[in-house]
């Protein structure tokens, strides 16, 4: 099929540099290309061309001392600037190369023949050209002939170029093509600035749930026609990019910003009805965008600003959401200190325990604590186990931070038993820790090396929606407390909870939230549901520990409403493990 020439030299130079061909070693294809069209034609020299911004190159050859020339004497120049054969019978009585150095030199140039190399985008990056040093008659038939083994020559160009640089499924340029066009931009020294916009479209676990139910070719084809959709509706753009499972890209100038913003507004409304399946689907739209120009750092900057702008478009249910540095500061953070994490916990010497006292309402006796764990970081200060273990909870680094969460706790009360005090610890577990086969038997040999007894430990139960369905977890917790650990539910009242805990995870303590605790006092409707809890609670024989009391009143009503235990700092703000004995004695 012909293809359309387009003209424009700063695009077809782009399309030669993206190519990556010049500067490449030689081609044993091109090479047999080369010698079979010369044994074709008759002739002495085959060249296969490529004209860059000074120079012409010969990729391949026949017969031809040189490697390249200067691209102002070169025939191909003007074959790129057509798109069909360039023909020169014989070059002395051409008025254009009559005086070419080629031409003029002992054993010049006579006859030339050369087809143009046009790329699928319509860019002549070069010709497959044939030489003689006599001038000769070339007829219809041989040009046409010409032309078919050019095509063929700029088709393995391209197909070696693009391997590598092609999504499989859809058949878009991947990722990797898309890093290579924003670095070849942002190297551009009159580069315009341009928008890098990333687009979700797919529910990536409903996808893997739809791949594992009927197959993964449902998926694909799912993809393609998102892909095609996508290809369709945003018009004026030259490429969509497919950068992973439902999630695509493209590139506009910023001038074209509000029209490409509408257009993504409409493909929005039509995407759930323009892509149809046999079974249910669905596809929606979220876009994150970032402006870079050719002062911007590197691509990868630039694609790790779209990424962050469309986890904030995706997180907060926007169709277009631009990117937003201080999101992106929060993002590095948490990158930063997952890194730090690795390393601190190899030698664990910036953690330490504190330990929150509990009280028991019916004597005002303190019979507990809970151990909460504080990161030291070297140049961040403290940093706050609510932001660094939803981090390690993402890795394998949880595993050993509960490891020595619990040799600590356990080695604890071993040492105030030395001292004359029986004091129970409670340390806090999340439902990664207790899906791991070996927690029970990590414990118990933690309890029996130091000779402390079970029941001197308690485990609290976070994420305990999780917990509920997963039956490892649930085994692993009746494991413990038939051992004599005592099991808690943390945070009961808040979030997901529900009263299928109570039946279905084996616990002997409910600890309320404080979210629930701290309004008792002076709305009645919070209250009403704390003593309602706490009411159900005794039925079902759970001992409730209040979290978060901070005052006198909310103490008075907690007692009014027979709680057992309260914890917060009213009584006491978390301490050393070297505080606990003295603070304690006013509570013996």
């Amino acid at each position: 099929m012909k293809r359309v020439l387009n003209l424009n030299e700063k695009k077809r130079l782009s399309a030669l540099q993206k190519l990556k061909i010049a500067d490449s070693n030689p081609d044993e294809v091109l090479d047999l290309i080369t010698r079979l069209t010369q044994q074709i034609f008759d002739i002495p020299v085959c060249l296969i061309t490529l004209v860059d911004e000074h120079r012409q190159w010969f990729k391949s050859k026949t017969n031809m001392a040189i490697s390249q020339t200067a691209r102002d004497i070169a025939f191909c120049d003007h074959t790129i600037r057509s798109s069909s054969v360039m023909l020169v019978p014989d070059a002395e009585q051409d008025p254009r190369f009559c005086k070419n150095p080629l031409v003029t030199a002992d054993e010049g140039m006579r006859f030339y023949a050369g087809a143009p190399l046009i790329t699928r985008e319509g860019f002549a990056v070069g010709s497959l050209c044939l030489i003689d040093h006599q001038p000769r008659d070339f007829s219809v038939q041989e040009i046409e002939m010409l032309s078919d083994l050019a095509a063929i020559v700029i088709d393995i160009i391209e197909s070696r170029s693009s391997v590598g640089f092609v999504d499989i499924v859809t058949r878009l340029p991947n990722r990797q093509r898309l890093m290579e066009d924003i670095a070849t931009l942002i190297k551009a020294p009159d580069h315009t600035p341009c928008l890098l916009i990333l687009i979700d479209t797919l529910d990536t676990l409903y996808a893997y749930d739809i791949g594992r139910a009927i197959g993964i070719p449902k998926v694909e084809n799912i993809l393609k026609d998102v892909g095609s959709f996508l290809r369709t509706e945003l018009k004026g753009n030259d490429k969509v990019y497919s950068l992973m499972l439902g999630r695509f890209a493209i590139i506009r100038p910023l001038d074209e910003q509000e029209a490409i913003f509408n257009q993504l507004e409409i493909a929005a409304t039509k995407i759930s009805q323009s892509i149809t399946s046999d079974i249910p689907i669905n596809v929606r739209l979220h876009a994150g965008y970032t402006v870079f120009s050719s002062t911007s750092e590197c691509a990868e900057t630039i694609m790790r600003q779209g990424m962050s702008s469309l986890h904030e478009a995706i997180s907060h249910n926007r169709l277009v959401m631009p990117y937003q540095q201080e999101s992106d500061v929060i993002q590095l953070r948490a990158f930063n200190l997952l890194n730090d994490l690795m390393a601190t916990v190899a030698s664990c010497d910036d953690f330490h325990l504190l330990y929150q006292p509990k009280i028991r309402l019916a004597d005002k006796k303190f019979h507990g604590v809970e151990a909460l764990i504080r990161w030291h970081h070297p140049t961040l200060g403290i940093i706050s186990p609510s932001e660094f273990i939803p981090l390690a909870e993402k890795t394998p680094l949880i595993t050993p931070l509960t490891n020595w969460v619990i040799t600590q706790a356990v080695m604890q009360i071993a040492e105030w038993q030395k001292r004359g005090a029986q004091i129970q610890v409670s340390i806090n577990l999340t439902a990664n820790n207790l899906v791991e086969q070996d927690l029970v038997q990590r414990i118990h040999t933690a309890l029996i090396l130091h000779q402390v007894s079970p029941s001197m430990l308690e485990i609290e139960c976070l994420e305990t929606q999780t917990l509920m369905n997963n039956p490892h977890a649930v085994a692993s917790l009746d494991a413990l407390r038939h051992m004599g650990i005592s099991i808690a539910l943390d945070d009961f009242g808040s979030g997901y909870s529900n009263l299928n805990y109570l039946q279905k995870i084996p616990a002997d303590i409910l600890k309320l939230d404080q979210s629930l605790i701290q309004g008792i006092s002076s709305d009645n409707k919070s209250k009403v549901i704390v003593k309602s809890m706490i009411d159900m609670a005794h039925a079902l024989s759970y001992h409730v520990v209040a979290e978060g009391v901070e005052d006198n009143d909310t103490l008075r009503c907690l007692e009014e409403l027979q709680c057992d235990s309260v914890q917060g700092f009213y009584f006491s703000r978390p301490l050393q493990h070297d505080q606990i004995l003295e603070w304690s004695k006013p509570y013996i």
